[in-house]
């Protein structure tokens, strides 16, 4: 038996993997055994200065057979990626089942990119954001594994998708985007347990509760999942139970795919809006800069439900008057409003906006009443000025090259703890000494240092960037 179903990428703010199918045939065929294995698909990408969104029409991935001579197609789908907002993250797409066999190769065909980026005009005016329609160089794109992947009957594995930005969006010799795109993807076949596949911020809207802790969502494109809860999972509203959930809750989960069910394990629940509505993206604008804000201009990455008048793409200016409700997604501490609240607010923050929608007068009108700090990925080169208190308490600068680096102070503060994961790296001591070509990536929380008043990242994980 096979089967397809398709999860939208959301935000442009993390690795996702992606499945896809080649521009032929697509072709499908089932071993005599009638054995299959099940692969989810997820996706990510590298880094570019200021760019805000690529988004980039994935209109199939399929993996190829080399056992039946045959490309399998795990995913197909006619809406955009915005493969920058993804820096860190992982954004569940896509469950299929395909044949067991031996797999070699992926290929991904694309169509029309646009890619937009942030213009500061400086004197202190608002940023805005412009677009530039892009030419492909190629439009199927064939990678070939590092090693074969042996996919055995029932197994469960992620397809991870990495978009290269930076190798793949053209610039002239002054660094601006000239609109042309030579696609570069890495993608890697990893067991489902694998943290490289793990889910970020799965954004679905509360069906129902059911037995044992689990509950029941709706993601895109009206497929349901089933989410399963433990009491390890973080729930970021300790004032909300599931019991209060209703249909108008909209919800940002965090886990990974169960082997066996094919639910989700919730590591992290997020509740984001209660209004049956939801804003998601970066805050280009504050104002006032410091002190309690009265607006905040926002770059739309994404919207639950689509409002005809909101368009992801452009800044929309939201009215704040401090009775939001202010959260730190998948921390479930209610100190979190004195680190986070409209006096806190910062341009190069990632943000979920949650509240009501009113479409009465033909112009949308929101009205603000909780606002989720949310996980962002940030990229760049190490600039220094490692310092550690203890073990991994410390901290060190980043030449920060990512989206909301060009909003955020360069160089960048970096906060580390004894939780923040290091990959690639044996700790934080691992920089010191480290030359300032390092690569790295570091996933976190942009908050205001109450000490100095400025932008800091507290690192959930600081990752080295290896060439593949």
């Amino acid at each position: 038996m096979r089967f397809t179903k398709c999860v939208r990428v959301f935000f442009a703010i993390l690795p996702l993997v992606l499945l896809a199918s080649c521009g032929g045939s697509g072709s499908s065929s089932t071993p005599p055994s009638g054995q299959t294995a099940n692969v989810f698909t997820v996706a990510t990408d590298a880094p570019l200065p200021s760019v805000v969104s690529c988004d980039i029409t994935v209109t199939g991935v399929g993996l190829f057979n080399s056992d039946t001579n045959t490309l399998e197609t795990v995913y197909t789908g006619s809406d955009p990626i915005d493969f920058a907002q993804l820096s860190g993250l992982h954004q569940l797409m896509q469950l299929n089942a395909v044949p067991t066999g031996n797999y070699t190769y992926a290929v991904v065909n694309i169509a029309n990119p646009v890619i937009g980026y942030i213009n500061v005009p400086g004197g202190g005016a608002a940023p805005t954001v412009q677009t530039v329609d892009g030419t492909l160089s190629m439009n199927s794109v064939q990678v070939n594994f590092a090693t074969p992947f042996e996919l055995n009957n029932a197994d469960l594995v992620g397809l991870r998708m990495d978009f290269d930005l930076r190798q793949s969006l053209a610039t002239d010799m002054n660094g601006n985007i000239t609109g042309s795109v030579n696609p570069v993807f890495h993608m890697q076949l990893l067991n489902a347990t694998d943290s490289q596949v793990s889910i970020d911020d799965f954004l679905a809207g509360f069906v129902g509760l059911e037995n044992n802790g689990a509950f029941q969502v709706q993601g895109p494109h009206g497929r349901l999942w089933t989410v399963q809860t433990s009491n390890s999972t973080i729930f970021d509203d300790p004032d909300m139970s599931m019991n209060s959930y209703t249909t108008t809750t909209t919800l940002a989960i965090s886990g990974q795919l169960d082997p066996v069910t094919m639910d989700i394990d919730a590591s992290e629940v997020q509740v984001v809006s209660t209004d049956g509505f939801y804003l998601g993206g970066l805050l280009t604008y504050v104002n006032p800069s410091t002190g309690p804000a009265t607006s905040a201009d926002i770059y739309v990455r994404d919207e639950l439900p689509s409002i005809n008048g909101l368009v992801p793409g452009d800044i929309e200016t939201l009215a704040l008057n401090g009775s939001e409700i202010y959260r730190i997604g998948n921390i479930n501490l209610p100190l979190t409003t004195l680190l986070f609240n409209n006096s806190a607010l910062a341009a190069g923050q990632r943000v979920g906006i949650g509240g009501a929608i009113n479409t009465s007068s033909g112009t949308p009108q929101l009205t603000v009443h909780r606002v989720v700090l949310r996980r962002q990925g940030q990229a760049g080169t190490l600039a220094g000025n490692v310092t550690i208190t203890n073990g991994n308490n410390g901290s060190f600068q980043l030449t920060d090259e990512w989206t909301a680096g060009i909003l955020l102070p360069q160089p960048l503060t970096v906060l580390t703890t004894n939780a923040t994961n290091f990959i690639n790296l044996s700790g934080l001591s691992a920089l010191q000494g480290a030359p300032t070509t390092t690569d790295l990536r570091v996933v976190g929380f942009v908050l205001i240092d109450p000490q100095t008043g400025s932008p800091v990242l507290v690192a959930r994980s600081v990752e080295e960037l290896t060439s593949d």
